[in-house]
C-alpha cells in the first residue's frame, strides 16, 4: 500500500511542480521565476560541493573521539538530499529542501528515520560460554576451562539471493 502511494506521489509531483512554476510565472513574471529557479539550483550545487568534504571530516572526528559516526553521516546525507532537491527545479522541492537546511528539523527527520529503520530491523544475538577441554597431559585431568563469551550471529545482505537454503542451527541436533 505504501509503495502504491509513493508511486502515485512520484508521478504526480512533477505535474504539480510544473503547474506551480507556470502559475508563478503568470504572477511574478517569467524572468523572476527563472531567477528563483536558477538561484535555488546554484545554492543546491554549492551545498553539494561543500558537503562531501564536510561529512568526511566530521565522520573522522567522531571516530577519533570514539563516538559512532551515525550523527554526522545522517546529517550530511540529509544536507546532500537538500542540495539535490534545490537543484531540482520546482517550488515544492525547494520548500522541502529549505526545511531540511534547518538543523532542528533535520535532526527530527533523522531521528524519525532511524526509529523507523530500527522498528523494521530484525536483530538476534546469542551468546555462549566457550570451554576448552584440556588433555590429561596438560595436568588438569580433562577439566573444562572457560575462555570467555562467544558471540554467534547471522547476517543477510539485503537485495542478494542466498545460494544455499537457510538452515537453522537447531536442525543439526539429533
Amino acid at each position: 500500500m505504501t509503495r502504491l502511494v509513493l508511486g502515485l506521489v512520484l508521478i504526480a509531483l512533477p505535474f504539480l511542480e510544473l503547474a506551480l512554476l507556470i502559475k508563478a510565472g503568470q504572477i511574478i513574471g517569467f524572468w523572476a521565476t527563472l531567477a528563483i529557479v536558477v538561484s535555488a539550483g546554484l545554492l543546491g550545487a554549492f551545498i553539494w560541493s561543500r558537503q562531501g568534504v564536510s561529512v568526511a571530516r566530521k565522520t573522522q572526528q567522531a571516530l577519533a573521539q570514539g563516538r559512532p559516526p551515525m550523527g554526522p553521516v545522517l546529517d550530511g546525507a540529509f544536507l546532500l538530499l537538500a542540495g539535490g532537491l534545490l537543484i531540482t527545479p520546482g517550488f515544492l522541492s525547494d520548500a522541502l529542501a529549505l526545511l531540511l537546511l534547518i538543523p532542528p528539523v533535520r535532526h527530527k527527520v533523522s531521528r524519525w528515520v532511524v526509529r523507523r529503520l530500527a522498528e523494521r530491523a530484525h536483530v538476534q544475538v546469542k551468546t555462549f560460554e566457550a570451554s576448552i577441554r584440556e588433555t590429561p597431559s596438560q595436568g588438569s585431568r580433562g577439566a573444562d576451562q572457560v575462555q570467555g563469551p562467544v558471540i554467534e550471529g547471522e547476517f543477510e545482505r539485503l537485495g542478494e539471493k542466498s545460494r544455499t537454503p537457510h538452515r537453522d542451527k537447531d536442525d543439526d541436533r539429533v
